[in-house]
């Protein structure tokens, strides 16, 4: 703990010490020449091990008032494996306290006089060069060509104008064996030079020379330039010969994103992410009907239904076509639940396949738990999945509590519900796995919205407006898509049509009580239609429904049901519900994952700069 602590202060110290121990602002602050600054600090990295043998600098002041400049600069990196080399070179400077902007743009970059592959990274203050392949590495001497043009870097005085130009900037972690410029007017005449070595603000004189025709001045470093020394070279010539530009303060992202051509290209891409999205899910996310003039009338093909389009719903008394609960479930919500598993158990018990008896509480607090024990297994009269969920249940025993489900019957319940969605489709409700349908859309979702992130920030840290737009256009369809996926999947005709004779057996059940004379005259219906009202949410009006009409209570779950209590109406709403509730936790629970298993986490003058390798 003491030397953490001591650590810790160590760094505090260190932190407030290293601006003013710096043996130079160069290394602080990126320094400034006399007036001229670089406006943001610069901090260096440390990049040792390797050498610049040599820094040429040509520049050409243009007649229309751009200096165009070629930087020739050999490496010697030794036995070091490195990429490349970057140079970076800054766009802002401060002069006399407010911002100063300058143009800069690259012509050609070359590595031992071939063509390089390089990558232009751009902020608000600096651009940087960065050379080099990020596959391949090299290593001993090589050579460096760039070429740039800059604007608004020259400017007037009194009785003359002048270039004053950090040609190797100080920002090089590696000492420099030789540094040289040269410049070369186009038009007008040299009037006066000089140059300076060292650390920034050194004022340590280097040679210089004029051409006798005064158009060319020739500077070098007298000595070796030590890790972030430079050369800095001032060339006054002829006032009003040149123009002097002036570059204004580049608009920021921001203000272009948000330029009307932007702003038109940009919700031309919104509109075309929802219209992409919406039509997908017009195509593959509505229903099909038949072709009919009338209820009455056969159908004559299929069709896509309208979006709001009104169906007939009458009465049914029993469930269409004798679909199972489970499969009356997928075909309303179009998902294979958990509720539907259970609603097929409590069928299963219903029809004499099992019993379910309800275990009495150890103590007062303790919760309810259930047994479910095998009372005739015949495998001929269930279907693929109430067979699959049978054996699982019950896994060769007898009898089984619903506690002991807990944790261990998840995966089973992956493979009853896989059995389900198969049977939808086999009896054609579904033209396609409608799970299958969701997550198709949903992984497509995933992957345009991962896409229209890399464009994005790839945009962003470009700064171009196309690109972020474009971006943004596909991660707002991939948005789009994830929250339509769950509704990309669909009934087949003949599923929209069971669909809506399911609506009119819901309706029989949630009005039983108009329908008494059929509650008596068949005296198991009370049990046939329990594990549909489970489904659909309306056993407690169900049950209300019984009572009214005066059925009796032998009626009900008669032979598969034991509570802890004398049966009647008022208690078996609240069983059925008790059950149905430790069923569903019960075989939906998965085990706890550990953070080991589960790989747990933490959650002065212009030019300037410098450059390193990598």
């Amino acid at each position: 703990m003491r030397r953490r602590f001591g650590l810790f202060l160590f760094l505090l110290i260190f932190l407030f010490l290293a601006p003013r121990l710096c043996p130079s602002e160069a290394l602080c602050e990126g320094g400034s020449f006399s007036e001229v600054g670089i406006l943001i600090p610069q901090v260096f990295a440390q990049d040792t091990g390797w050498v610049i043998d040599s820094f040429h600098a040509e520049l050409v002041i243009m007649k229309t008032g751009e200096v165009v400049m070629a930087e020739d600069i050999a490496i010697d990196f030794g036995t070091l494996e490195k990429h490349g080399i970057y140079r970076d070179l800054p766009v802002v400077y401060d002069l006399e306290g407010q911002p100063y902007y300058t143009e800069i743009n690259v012509d050609a970059v070359l590595q031992d006089e071939r063509g390089a592959k390089y990558e232009i990274q751009r902020n608000e203050n600096n651009l940087r060069i960065k050379i080099g392949d990020g596959n391949k590495t090299i290593s001993g001497k090589h050579t460096y060509h760039i070429s740039y043009t800059a604007k608004g870097i020259l400017r007037g005085f009194e009785t003359y104008d002048e270039l004053y130009w950090n040609v190797t900037g100080n920002e090089w972690g590696v000492p420099i064996n030789k540094a040289t410029a040269r410049v070369k007017m186009q038009e007008g005449s040299i009037l006066q030079i000089t140059c300076f070595q060292g650390y920034a603000t050194y004022t340590e004189g280097c040679q210089d020379e004029t051409s006798l025709d005064k158009t060319v001045a020739t500077y070098a470093a007298t000595r070796l330039l030590q890790p972030h020394e430079g050369l800095t070279i001032v060339t006054g010539y002829e006032k009003g010969v040149i123009p002097l530009i002036t570059v204004p303060k580049p608009k920021s992202f921001g203000e272009k994103m948000l330029e009307t051509n932007s702003l038109l290209f940009l919700g031309i891409m919104l509109i075309g992410a929802v219209s992409t999205a919406f039509f997908l899910w017009l195509r593959n996310g509505r229903d099909y009907s038949f072709i009919r003039r009338s209820v009455l009338d056969d159908p004559s093909g299929e069709r896509l239904r309208g979006i709001g389009e009104n169906e007939t719903v009458v009465v049914e008394y029993e469930p269409p076509e004798k679909l199972r609960p489970a499969e009356i479930g997928v075909l309303t919500d179009e998902r294979a639940d958990t509720l539907d598993v259970v609603a097929t158990i409590i069928d299963l018990a219903a029809r004499g396949y099992l019993t379910i008896t309800e275990v009495p509480k150890k103590w007062v607090f303790g919760s309810t738990d259930y047994t479910l024990k095998m009372k005739n297994f015949d495998a001929s009269g269930l279907l693929h999945y109430e067979t699959l969920l049978f054996d699982k249940l019950f896994d060769g025993k007898k009898e089984v509590k619903v506690s002991s489900l807990k944790r261990t019957f998840y995966e089973d319940l992956a493979q009853v519900k896989k059995a389900l969605y198969e049977r939808v489709v086999t009896q054609k409700l579904f033209p396609k796995n409608p799970e299958s349908m969701r997550v198709k859309y949903l992984i497509i979702g995933i992957i345009l919205g991962a896409i229209g992130f890399f464009v994005l920030t790839n945009g962003i840290s470009r700064e171009s407006v196309f690109v972020t737009d474009f971006g943004i256009g596909l991660l707002a369809t991939g948005l789009f898509l994830l929250i339509l996926s769950p509704f990309m999947s669909r009934r087949s005709a003949h599923g929209r049509e069971l669909f809506r004779r399911v609506s009119g057996y819901q309706l029989f059940i949630a009005s039983a009580e108009k329908y008494r004379q059929r509650f008596f005259e068949k005296k198991n219906l009370f049990n046939e239609v329990l594990p549909y009202a489970i489904l659909f949410g309306l056993t407690a009006k169900f049950a209300q429904a019984m009572k009214d009409i005066g059925l009796p209570e032998k009626y009900m779950a008669n032979g598969w049901y034991y509570g802890t209590h004398p049966f009647n109406y008022a208690s078996f709403n609240s069983s059925m519900n008790s059950f149905a509730i430790s069923m569903s936790s019960a075989i939906a629970s998965a085990p706890k994952s550990s953070g080991f298993s589960s790989g747990g986490s933490s959650g002065g003058g212009f030019g300037g700069g410098g450059g390193g390798s990598w």
